[in-house]
């Protein structure tokens, strides 16, 4: 049965995708879950991702890791969800060690 024949329409709430953001940006960072967050906006009929994070002290230059970080997120946001990402800002609060997170 063809989907797009089925009368009805799929809502996807601003929270789930919000969900998806901030999982995806914490596995991109190798942070726990809780050390992200995502908050989503219409951007002219796109996805606006704004993302709060810890990233992981390895050693590797923090501006180098955010960077690849925010645009795979973008795309992996996109992929899982078929929306169109369009602007996306990421703010790193703090460092995430191997056993504490410090400020």
């Amino acid at each position: 049965m063809d989907a797009a024949r089925i009368p009805g329409r799929v809502t996807i709430s601003a929270r789930a995708y919000e969900r998806v953001a901030a999982a995806v940006l914490a596995d991109e960072l190798g942070v726990p879950a809780r050390a992200s967050r995502a908050h989503v906006r219409d951007a002219g009929g796109a996805l606006a991702l704004d993302l709060t994070s810890g990233i992981r002290a390895d050693g590797d230059p923090i501006a180098a890791s955010a960077a690849a970080a925010r645009t795979r997120t973008g795309e992996r946001v996109s992929a899982l969800t078929g929306a169109l990402v369009g602007d996306i800002r990421l703010r790193i609060t703090h460092l995430v060690t191997q056993n504490r997170s410090s400020s």
